[in-house]
């Protein structure tokens, strides 16, 4: 006759959990990963190619953080903002190209591309390192 294994309800409770977490880990990577497919993004290189040649360029940090330090010649629209709704101020910038930073290009940054993209501004950008990466390139920062 096989053995049947038995746990108590804490030590089920636990593998539960630590299967439900391993799930989480593995595919939530994936998601994370892959959640922001649909949108452009850029080096620092191809951002300051834009950004010379006059793309818009627009810091989704806070507005704390853009006062500490910023790109020059960014404009500050929190992604708190544009989730809101897209400003007033970009309705003409729909054919422009524009360059999105936040702090390190993995989150609000790509989160504003994905907005700005789907309300068809099909020239918007991530820079994918973001202001940290254009810090570490050694290019201008306004402080």
């Amino acid at each position: 006759m096989p053995k049947t294994l038995s746990f108590t309800r804490n030590q089920f409770v636990q593998i539960a959990a630590f299967a439900a977490i391993s799930f989480a880990i593995a595919f939530g990577g994936y998601h994370q990963k892959h959640r922001f497919d649909d949108i452009q993004q850029v080096s620092v290189q191809e951002a300051k190619t834009l950004v010379d040649n006059g793309a818009m360029i627009i810091d989704v940090r806070s507005a704390d953080a853009f006062n500490t330090r910023h790109l020059t010649g960014a404009i500050s629209i929190p992604l708190s903002m544009m989730e809101a709704g897209i400003p007033a101020a970009l309705a003409t910038a729909k054919t422009l190209n524009i360059v999105i930073y936040c702090n390190d290009g993995v989150t609000t940054g790509p989160e504003a591309t994905q907005i700005l993209t789907r309300a068809g501004y099909t020239h918007a950008a991530n820079l994918r390192t973001g202001i940290e990466g254009w810090a570490n390139a050694g290019l201008p920062i306004q402080k």
